[in-house]
């Protein structure tokens, strides 16, 4: 648990693009209606307008405009390399990470257990098999010819979903960091897409090694796990308020299917009451306006989607027209 001096030194950061903007906004709505007025920091990729942000809760802000590193600048932006950023650019030694697509539920910062743990990671519910493995984070193959004195095995129970994690700021050199993203640029197969495969390799390598303390505690729910109604009993609002039911963890809607406010293949309602929250809290809306905000919102969020999309299709065409 947090101590006087370490609250001090400790804040919530949350990695955001334009697609995901409007998530990030129900997660700070969420910090706020748990924790309080805890500092939170984004970390953005792109350029649009977060003063909503700023302004209701005092959010900074961090972007290309202002990272320090020139390195972190031209190569740590995008799909999953954004939250990297946060392990040399943090504001506080100490922090919590959330993807945009999280809310926290009640009580997360006990499991902030700083005094004996640099980095404390979510404990996953299933041991790992060689095919997870390949599928989420690494290529077994290739981790055993560049890195083979890397126990990957030793940890088949422990890797995890890099969504949610507390962390402590230079913990890692960012040489190191650089060398894994040079050896991507040979072997793009070599981890999962995204940081989630390297960043798993480089937390384990360093508790190996015994430059970090590594702690795991069950700190993540992944939505996908389970079954709309087990998440509608486990999670659920009594006049408009959530219900203290024994969980205190960070909901996590990895995957495509994003909690949109008209979601039906997902139980979208927590996420949905932080948007509306933070809608209450930064605008004088009426109940019709709210909704038509929230509703313009997951109509640009559609329109994005299909939009990257139709580009990486026009890319794979080009590719296969040069060859």
């Amino acid at each position: 648990m947090l101590d006087k001096k370490m609250i001090e030194d400790f804040g919530i950061i949350i990695a955001c693009s334009d697609q995901d903007y409007m998530l990030a906004k129900g997660c700070c709505a969420s910090i706020r209606y748990f924790i309080g007025d805890v500092p939170i920091c984004l970390i953005v990729d792109g350029d649009f307008s977060t003063q909503a942000l700023e302004k209701t809760y005092g959010v900074k802000v961090i972007n290309k405009k202002n990272v320090c590193s020139d390195v972190l600048r031209e190569r740590s932006f995008g799909f999953g390399l954004t939250k990297m950023i946060a392990f040399w650019e943090s504001p506080w030694k100490h922090f919590l990470y959330l993807d945009a697509d999280t809310i926290v539920w009640f009580n997360i910062l006990k499991f902030a257990n700083f005094q004996h743990y640099d980095v404390i990671i979510d404990k996953p519910r299933y041991e790992r098999p060689d095919e997870d493995i390949c599928n989420f984070f690494f290529d077994i193959k290739g981790i055993e010819k560049y890195y083979p004195d890397f126990r990957w095995q030793e940890h088949r129970h422990h890797y995890f979903c890099t969504g949610a994690f507390f962390g402590t700021r230079d913990i890692f050199k960012l040489e190191e960091y650089v060398e894994i993203l040079d050896l991507i640029s040979q072997c793009p197969k070599l981890f999962f897409p995204g940081e989630q495969g390297f960043l798993n390799f480089m937390l384990f390598r360093a508790a190996d090694r015994g430059n970090i303390r590594l702690g795991q505690e069950s700190i993540q729910l992944l939505v996908p796990d389970f079954e709309q109604h087990s998440l509608k009993k486990r999670f659920s609002f009594s006049q408009s308020n959530p219900i203290y039911q024994n969980e205190d963890v960070i909901i996590h809607w990895c995957g495509p299917n994003k909690p949109t406010s008209n979601a039906s293949n997902v139980y979208s309602k927590p996420m949905t009451f932080y948007r509306q929250k933070f809608v209450s809290d930064a605008f004088t809306n009426t109940e019709m306006q709210l909704q038509l905000r929230l509703s313009l919102e997951d109509a640009q969020l559609s329109l994005s989607r299909y939009k990257n999309k139709f580009l990486r299709k026009i890319k794979l065409i080009n590719k296969k027209i040069k060859f």
